[in-house]
């Protein structure tokens, strides 16, 4: 998928990092949905959505892009059983990357340091059957890699990110501007989801809603992955408008809720056909007005940087 939507971002005028963070929104509903057909073909049409929205909304998207790669990392490697990660580090460095890159992932440096210091996560009853089996069962055995007290220092750290990301956005406005990327122009919620609605469409509003329901979970993906929302939100609020990073993960809360959707179906057979029907309702509009607004120098201007 990271292939497919490079190949995408350039035909639709776009940088191709924006690869990048097509192949994380893949892993990230790969992860959390699980391997059934329903489930990859969620993986499939969340980053194709992804680059068809960002082409049709505009703007500058590479700084977006990595902050999604990196924070798609952190909620992947959160996202599996703590025997299979082999360290920590795996998921606090991509997590400080996002965090740096934008405010809105500030939460992800507490969580995977949370999942440093309680690897087995949220108490929770364990379940033999399931949509996601391999991520429902609690881990048999402890982690491969060793706590040790430096580990104490990660959540503190986080905190302290969330802390100052909160002081950007409201009473520190020079920190603001340098991290955010731009000067604060507060709308209200209900403008925000007016704002939402207007970049979005309603098809892919409505199956970004509907995804919401799959991080009832209390685990560390799905936690991480809420608290990224969350942030995405209030930076929104603060900036005045829905931004690349909450297209994005629209784009992947559209692929959770079709891969759930379609998940009802028993036939495996069926749920791919459906799948890929409600696929194409959502990603053929942002990517029809995509092309048709497209305009032709300004696609061999960015082709050749």
């Amino acid at each position: 998928m990271g292939v497919v939507c490079g190949g995408a971002a350039v035909a639709l005028g776009l940088s191709p990092v924006v690869a990048l963070a097509g192949a994380a929104l893949a892993a990230v509903v790969r992860v959390l949905a699980g391997d059934s057909p329903a489930a990859l073909t969620g993986a499939v049409l969340a980053p194709v959505l992804a680059v068809a929205s960002f082409a049709e909304a505009g703007g500058e998207l590479v700084r977006a892009a990595i902050a999604l790669a990196a924070a798609g990392w952190t909620v992947t490697e959160l996202a599996r059983p703590p025997d299979a990660s082999p360290s920590p580090l795996v998921a606090v460095l991509p997590a400080a990357i996002a965090a740096i890159l934008d405010p809105s992932f500030a939460a992800l440096v507490a969580i995977a340091g949370a999942r440093a210091i309680i690897p087995q996560g949220f108490p929770r009853a364990k379940e033999s059957r399931g949509p996601h089996p391999a991520n429902d069962q609690l881990p048999s055995v402890a982690p491969s890699w060793p706590r040790s007290r430096w580990v104490l220092a990660v959540p503190a750290a986080g905190i302290l990110v969330i802390v100052l990301a909160v002081l950007a956005g409201t009473a520190w406005p020079a920190l603001g501007v340098r991290w955010f990327g731009a000067a604060a122009h507060p709308v209200s919620l209900a403008g925000l989801a007016g704002l939402a609605g207007a970049t979005l469409g309603p098809l892919t509003a409505v199956a970004g809603l509907a995804g919401l329901a799959a991080l009832a979970r209390p685990r560390y993906g799905e936690v991480a992955l809420a608290a990224v929302i969350a942030g995405a939100i209030l930076a929104d609020l603060r900036a005045g408008a829905f931004g690349p990073v909450s297209i994005g993960l629209a784009a992947l809360l559209s692929g959770l809720a079709i891969g759930r959707l379609a998940a009802m179906i028993r036939i495996p057979s069926g749920q791919a056909i459906a799948g890929a029907t409600i696929g194409v309702l959502v990603v053929v509009p942002p990517a029809w007005v995509a092309v048709a607004h497209r305009s032709p120098a300004a696609h061999i201007g960015q082709a050749s940087r």
